[in-house]
């Protein structure tokens, strides 16, 4: 749990300026900020939570800057909202209650925070994520996507919750690995349908203790594991080459491009990789480089300008 004080900066942007400013953000802190998107409306908050004693008036600025350049060149429409909280950490959950909903990523997965209430049906499985510092609640299209893929490798499996080890895998099992993990809701969601094993690493050791506590939320502690690592890191220590059914990496176009050939090995032929975090504008660059590897978009899709993939590795 962090500490002491907190600095929320919170942009308010038209829905097609989420990507381009959250890149921006991202650019500038050097950390995912986390995207709230209403079922209705064109609008979109993006938050960044930072320690207080780190100074954001550089951050700030530049975030203030690159509005008014899109409005002096007519790309932004409406109101753009750049703005700055201090809010102590205990309650900065609290500051999230107002925005944070129920999503319902298929007809069967779902991603509610605690304080809300759910009528889970038979067969539905609800992943519960509080807001907090790391990214990756569920609202935001790319880790909507991911997690669909999730659910889509383990019923294509022929598996799911009951049966636990028909396809490929250590001793048969459905295996997962996701490659910055945040919150940890991809690896929360595999365990608790049935991966096994499922596992998730992540540079940032906020997001790792974030991951840990959020199993542990959803009673999947022991069936999953959550790793501080970065992925260079995990290829060389982990011995982990061609073990995984399926391997997911929501992650910048760059880290996608640059690691393209270690995370093909983390997947065994015929099995499965998800790729989110890519900007529309660089989607054709990406999938090339994968595709020139061998890989076989299975699944593609593009939604609030980000493009993600499910890929198949060939046997």
């Amino acid at each position: 749990m962090t500490h002491g004080k907190l600095q929320q900066i919170l942009v308010t942007v038209p829905r097609r300026l989420e990507p381009a400013f959250t890149m921006h953000l991202r650019s500038l802190a050097g950390q995912w900020p986390t995207s709230w998107m209403p079922a209705s409306g064109d609008r979109a908050e993006i938050s960044l939570f930072m320690p207080a004693r780190r100074g954001t008036e550089k951050i700030l600025r530049s975030v203030r800057a690159f509005r008014d350049i899109l409005g002096e060149l007519g790309l932004a429409p409406g109101a753009i909202r750049v703005r700055r909280k201090i809010i102590l950490a205990k309650d900065w959950a609290r500051a999230w209650r107002n925005s944070f909903e129920p999503v319902r990523i298929s007809p069967t997965l779902v991603v509610k925070p605690t304080w809300a209430k759910w009528p889970a049906r038979e067969g539905q499985v609800v992943i519960e994520i509080d807001p907090t510092l790391a990214f990756g609640t569920g609202h935001h299209p790319t880790t909507a996507f991911c997690l669909r893929t999730v659910e889509r490798v383990m019923k294509a499996s022929g598996k799911g919750q009951e049966g636990r080890g028909k396809r490929q895998g250590a001793g048969g099992q459905v295996s997962m690995l996701d490659c910055g993990c945040g919150t940890g809701i991809l690896p929360i969601a595999a365990a608790l349908l049935g991966y096994a094993p499922a596992i998730g690493f992540d540079y940032d050791r906020q997001a790792v203790r974030v991951a840990r506590a959020n199993a542990k939320l959803n009673r999947v502690d022991r069936r999953l594991e959550i790793i501080k690592s970065t992925l260079e890191d995990f290829a060389l220590k982990s011995g982990s080459a061609g073990k995984f059914s399926l391997v997911t990496a929501n992650l910048a176009s760059d880290l996608l491009t640059g690691n393209a050939r270690r995370l093909t090995r983390f997947v065994q032929p015929g099995g499965t990789l998800a790729l989110a975090g890519v900007l529309d504008r660089d989607a054709q660059r990406v999938a090339a480089v994968f595709h020139r590897l061998g890989w076989r978009t299975v699944a593609r899709e593009s939604a609030g300008g980000w493009t993600s993939w499910a890929m198949r590795r060939p046997l």
